[in-house]
């Protein structure tokens, strides 16, 4: 299906469909969209006509029916006289236990074939009974587009309900404000205004924080704010510089030249690390938003049926893109272990198949800590552009590690034997370390001394890393990826 609304309506006018339904959130964008597709349909400017179960019928010339029973709404338009559109907004809603409302919808559909009427059923869900299915034709109205939203944002400024502003701002906040409705954006601009933060700088960062607001809606989708700066990366020279050399493919000037933008990235390794970390490394030196697709949810069913949820997530993430979408431990909602009921492989099989045809404007970071339990599929050359393997730190970067997050208590790190405190720690990984630190930075708290590293010394021996439990499943894991992926450090520890 065309994922232009208009397109899409003329190809059912052309095929001499009567009745449509047309899923959609926002109904005056609608209704603006379907004035348009009527004036070129008829020919001419005559107004649109409307239906809700609270108003009746009106129409932009001011003619008014107040018929607000759903049944004879149905009727009136069968009897009609002019030759136009009739939007009958939510009529779906009153399917449900009305099947005198669907009989006459069939009706309907006969008695309008040899006229130039056309009705229209909105609602924001498809709710469409098994009878109705073969005369109605359906399309679906998604978030604006960046062309919408540049139009939108320009009449603001000619109607004057937004100050005049830049090419730019308009080009980089419209292009920032995609994947929100026109109604939430009307609002976010009467916010800025009123609170004077119009400038660039300060308008990004709201723009964002309203869009992790609509993500909040999704349920599915959570927007996670704290981006990671590249140098918070403790090793992993490999994956920095892949990381580096690919950004300046998001600039204006290589998308106009029509490079391919990256794919997305498999982290598979250790549990502990720096998946999580390189995943917000990367929308962080990107300056693109970073959103978690919870799998767990999708599953639970708690967002309807786990094809639906997935299959939306999927379609709000290419609204709101430029992103990067981020999928935690996959091997847990596509592994082998639960890939054997239906939902999860038609999960599986969707987001194979979305994978090779998504837009290049989402970017997905997937992580595994199991690889092995993926099916091959997910591997296969095409899907991703990088296997990257994480292994547990070698010497310099435990050390660095401990730099970082020694530094993040404001401590001069130098001060500090890192050499101790690396041979310490050795087949550590980096969450153990960091854990480590806090852990000895309270224990100072509490005893009301300097944090030294005694502390640490203290608290490391008192901890058993993964690798002393866990030993044989990462010697297994830094098998199988000796000869499949690329090792995100530069050289693993002798």
């Amino acid at each position: 299906m065309t994922h232009d609304p208009i397109q899409r309506i003329r190809k059912g006018l052309s095929a001499g469909h009567t009745l449509f339904y047309v899923l959609c959130q926002e109904e005056e964008r609608l209704e603006r969209m379907l004035a348009e597709v009527s004036a070129s349909h008829y020919g001419d400017d005559r107004p649109l006509v409307t239906w809700t179960s609270t108003a009746g019928f009106r129409a932009g010339d001011g003619e008014a029916e107040a018929i607000t029973d759903p049944l004879a709404a149905v009727r009136h338009v069968a009897g009609a006289q002019r030759e136009a559109f009739f939007l009958m907004e939510d009529l779906p809603a009153r399917f449900d236990g009305n099947p005198d409302l669907v009989r006459a919808l069939r009706d309907l559909d006969k008695t309008l074939k040899d006229r130039n009427v056309h009705v229209f059923l909105s609602h924001p869900q498809l709710v469409l009974p098994e009878a109705l299915k073969g005369q109605v034709f359906p399309a679906e109205m998604g978030m604006p587009t960046e062309r919408e939203i540049f139009d939108f944002l320009n009449r603001a400024i000619a109607t004057q309900r937004l100050p005049p502003q830049t090419e730019e701002w308009i080009s980089t906040c419209g292009a920032a404000m995609r994947g929100m409705s026109l109604y939430e954006i009307e609002h976010l601009l009467r916010r800025l205004t009123r609170d004077r933060r119009l400038r660039l700088d300060d308008a990004l960062p709201e723009i964002i924080e309203a869009k992790s607001a609509v993500l909040m809606k999704e349920g599915c989708l959570k927007y996670i704010g704290h981006a990671v700066d590249i140098a918070h990366l403790g090793g992993l020279d490999n994956l920095k510089e892949w990381v580096l050399s690919r950004k300046p493919l998001f600039s204006r000037r290589a998308i106009e030249s029509g490079l391919p933008l990256p794919k997305g990235v498999l982290f598979m390794g250790v549990s502990g690390c720096g998946k999580s970390m390189a995943a917000k490394v990367i929308a962080g030196t990107w300056n693109l938003p970073l959103v978690r697709l919870d799998m767990n949810l999708v599953l639970s069913g708690a967002y309807g049926a786990p094809e639906y949820a997935f299959d939306r997530a999927l379609r709000v993430a290419e609204q709101i893109a430029p992103m990067v979408l981020w999928i935690d431990e996959m091997e847990n909602s596509f592994g082998y272990d639960v890939g054997a009921t239906g939902g999860n492989t038609n999960i599986f099989s969707s987001f194979l198949t979305w994978m090779q045809e998504k837009p290049d404007s989402v970017f997905v970071v997937a992580t595994a800590n199991r690889i092995e339990k993926l099916p091959a599929e997910v591997i296969r050359k095409g899907r991703f552009d990088q296997l990257f393997f994480l292994d547990l730190p070698s010497d310099e970067e435990r050390k660095m590690i401990f730099r970082i997050h020694i530094a993040a208590f404001g401590l001069d790190a130098d001060v500090f034997n890192l050499n101790l405190l690396t041979a310490a720690t050795r087949e550590w990984s980096g969450a153990e370390i960091e854990q480590a630190v806090k852990a000895a930075r309270i224990k100072a708290f509490t005893e009301n001394h300097p944090f030294s590293q005694n502390d640490i010394i203290w608290n490391t021996a008192r901890m058993v890393p993964l690798s002393r439990t866990m030993g044989e499943q990462i010697k297994e894991l830094r098998q199988w990826a000796q000869t499949r992926a690329t090792p995100a450090s530069k050289k693993a520890e002798a």
